[in-house]
C-alpha cells in the first residue's frame, strides 16, 4: 500500500484529510460557485473561489477563541464547483436554486452550506433554493458596501446590483455596512418594513445596534451573505467596486458571533465578491479564515444534528 504521508493533503478546504472531508462525516460543506455574469466594474470574481480555498490551506486549524481545533471535530466537505450557464443571468440564478435546494434536501446533506463566490447575484438564488428546501420562514443577515436593492440594472433583475432586491422578495433582511445606494434604492428601503439597514457611519460609530441584530436573529434559522467589499478597503482592496469606509475585522466578527449565538441556526452563509489581486494574498487569506471563523462559531459548540 503506498504511504500517504509521502503525498500533499487533498486539494480542498483547509486541507483536511480525507476522513474528515467526506460528505457522510462532514457537517459543514463548501459549494464553489465562480460566477461572473454581470459585474460592472472590477472583474475577476470568478477566480474568488480557488483563491480562498488555496489560501485555507494556509489557515492554522487551531483558534484560542475555542482552545481547539473547530474544523477537526467538525469536519468540512468541498464540493466540485458548480457548473456554470452563461445563456443568461436569470438562467444561472435558476441553477442555483435548484443546485442548492437539492443539497439541503439530500441524503446526506450539510448541517450547514457554505457558498463561495463568485458575484452577489448568486446570493439570490441560494435564498430561493433555501425556500424550495423547505426553509420557508428565515431571515438574512447582509453584509454589503452597497444597498443592492435595485429592480433591475443594466438589463437584468439578476445583477450583482439586484442581489438583497431578490432576497427580500423570500425573506426580511438586515443590512450592515452600507454606505452606497441609488436615489431608487433609498425609496424602495425606506417603504419597505422588511428591510433594515445600518449604515456604516452607525456600524462605525458604536455597538449599540447590536442588540437590535441580536432580536432580529433570535430562534430563527439565518442566511448570512456577506459581500467582502463591506469591508474597509484598507484590508479587502480586492474586490470588483471598492468603497471608502467600511467595517473593520473585528466588527464583522462582532456581526458573525451575535448572528451565529442568537440564532436558533445558520444553515447556509456565503462569502462573495473576492477579486484576487496577484501577488496580494492577504484579501485571500482574510476570506478563507472568515469563512472557517463562522463555521466554527456557527457548529462547534453546537451538538451535530442527524442527517
Amino acid at each position: 500500500m503506498t504511504d500517504s504521508s509521502h503525498f500533499q493533503p487533498a486539494w480542498n478546504f483547509l486541507g483536511l484529510p480525507d476522513e474528515l472531508a467526506a460528505p457522510e462525516r462532514a457537517r459543514a460543506w463548501i459549494l464553489p460557485i465562480p460566477y461572473e455574469g454581470t459585474t460592472s466594474y472590477g472583474a475577476g470574481t470568478r477566480e474568488g473561489p480557488s483563491a480562498i480555498i488555496a489560501a485555507s490551506r494556509q489557515v492554522e486549524l487551531f483558534d484560542r477563541e475555542f482552545d481547539g481545533e473547530p474544523a477537526m471535530a467538525i469536519g468540512i466537505h468541498t464540493m466540485n464547483p458548480l457548473g456554470l450557464e452563461h445563456g443568461s443571468p436569470e438562467a444561472m440564478v435558476a441553477a442555483i436554486e435548484n443546485a442548492v435546494a437539492g443539497i439541503l434536501s439530500g441524503t446526506p446533506r450539510p448541517e450547514q452550506l457554505v457558498v463561495l463566490g463568485g458575484e452577489h447575484s448568486i446570493s439570490g438564488g441560494v435564498a430561493r433554493g433555501m425556500k424550495k428546501a423547505g426553509l420557508k420562514d428565515f431571515v438574512t443577515v447582509h453584509v454589503d458596501a452597497h444597498a443592492d436593492l435595485r429592480a433591475e440594472y443594466e438589463g437584468t433583475p439578476y445583477s450583482h446590483a439586484c442581489a438583497a432586491r431578490r432576497i427580500v422578495e423570500v425573506s426580511p433582511i438586515f443590512q450592515v455596512g452600507i454606505r452606497n445606494l441609488s436615489e431608487g434604492e433609498e425609496r424602495f428601503r425606506r417603504g419597505n418594513k422588511r428591510i433594515r439597514t445600518v449604515f456604516s457611519e452607525e456600524a462605525n460609530a458604536g455597538r449599540g445596534w447590536l442588540k437590535e441584530l441580536a432580536k432580529f436573529v433570535k430562534g430563527k434559522q439565518v442566511y448570512f451573505t456577506i459581500d467582502l467589499d463591506g469591508l474597509d478597503p484598507s484590508i479587502m482592496p480586492a474586490v470588483g467596486t471598492p468603497e471608502p469606509g467600511g467595517l473593520s475585522w473585528e466588527r464583522l466578527l462582532d456581526v458573525a458571533r451575535v448572528v451565529c449565538r442568537e440564532a436558533a441556526d445558520v444553515p447556509v452563509f456565503d462569502v462573495v465578491e473576492l477579486a484576487p489581486i496577484p501577488a496580494l494574498k492577504g484579501p485571500d487569506f482574510l476570506a478563507a479564515k472568515l469563512a472557517h471563523k463562522i463555521v466554527a462559531l456557527s457548529l462547534y459548540r453546537r451538538p451535530a444534528r442527524r442527517r
